[in-house]
């Protein structure tokens, strides 16, 4: 028992000491290392939600129980924020968002019986669970493979979790079927698995980043042309559709200028004229029709790409500036 409250004690202060290095920098949207401090802080919960339920099945009392579900659904809540962090968004409005639902479970958990308090925890994982799938859909950050490996970790525990609400409603929580399936070992077993993809999704963010070359010794700056109005034209047009089209734009411009360097949603290119030129090509060759080639633009014009320093950039989102 000393061992289990020692564990949650460093889980505890670490996971402290990781927040207090990140909430003052939790208005600076898009910053890999705070990306890092979030996964960091909700793996830790994550471990912390685990220790308390052995806590609590060795018969530690209600306490253990309650701080083991906050800590279960506010993992995934966190990785929500790291989500959108990474994907340019602030952080201060989801943050608010993360606290209600914590404080919600931690009183729902604290007063209501055992059953009513499981049902809820389930149900507010299986929430947030999603809300992390879709995040991890609507990204456009890259590489898109490790993003896909988060998407579809996140929304198979969501659906894992939704499986397991309808057992206990239909079954209910007394069940054989729900004790067997749904017990603490196979459902920490889940837990550890989903938490293992998410670390070897970001691990695979990291390092597909650190292996993006830059711009070969003494080449110059060229024109960058990315697909404007991203957040529109997906919803036209839907996510995997708009990679698509950023595969052609990049595919394109590499026919033109077999040097051309990756940027966030387009290619950087040493041609004249470059989105004319872009343009008919892939309309000549890549089938692009009107409204598509409508979505070309030039990214330094527009603010898409932050200048002068334009680098090969393999992951972060560009934003617009802010007004």
């Amino acid at each position: 028992m000393g061992f289990s409250f020692g564990l949650v004690a460093v889980s505890v202060a670490v996971s402290a000491a990781v927040l207090f290095v990140a909430l003052p920098r939790l208005g600076k949207p898009g910053a890999p290392t705070l990306f890092l401090r979030l996964t960091a802080v909700s793996g830790l919960a994550a471990v912390a939600s685990s220790v308390m339920y052995l806590i609590f099945i060795a018969g530690g009392g209600i306490v253990p129980r309650v701080v083991g579900d906050t800590a279960m659904v506010l993992a995934p809540a966190v990785f929500f924020i790291a989500l959108r962090v990474l994907s340019g968004d602030r952080a201060r409005r989801w943050s608010v968002a993360v606290v209600a639902v914590g404080l919600g479970v931690a009183i729902v958990s604290a007063t209501a019986p055992l059953s009513t308090s499981g049902i809820v925890k389930v149900a507010m994982l299986a929430v947030v669970c999603a809300a992390c799938s879709v995040a991890a859909a609507r990204s456009d950050v890259e590489p898109w493979a490790p993003m896909r490996l988060l998407m579809v970790t996140c929304g198979g525990y969501a659906v894992f979790c939704i499986v397991r609400l309808l057992v206990g409603l239909l079954l209910g929580l007394d069940s054989a079927v729900y004790t067997a399936v749904f017990s603490f070992a196979p459902v920490t077993a889940a837990g550890c698995l989903a938490v293992l993809l998410i670390g070897i999704a970001v691990v695979r963010l990291f390092v597909a980043r650190r292996a993006v070359p830059e711009r070969p010794a003494g080449r110059p700056a060229g024109a960058i042309v990315v697909l404007g109005d991203w957040d529109l034209a997906s919803a036209a047009y839907g996510t995997d559709r708009m990679r698509g089209l950023v595969s052609d734009l990049r595919e394109a411009g590499r026919t033109l200028d077999p040097d051309a360097a990756d940027v966030p949603r387009g290619i950087e290119v040493g041609v004249a004229q470059p989105v004319a030129a872009l343009a008919h090509c892939l309309r000549s060759q890549f089938g692009w029709g009107a409204d598509e080639i409508t979505l070309l633009a030039d990214g330094a014009s527009t603010g898409a790409i932050r200048t002068p320093m334009r680098r090969r950039i393999g992951w972060s989102r560009s934003r617009l500036p802010r007004t």
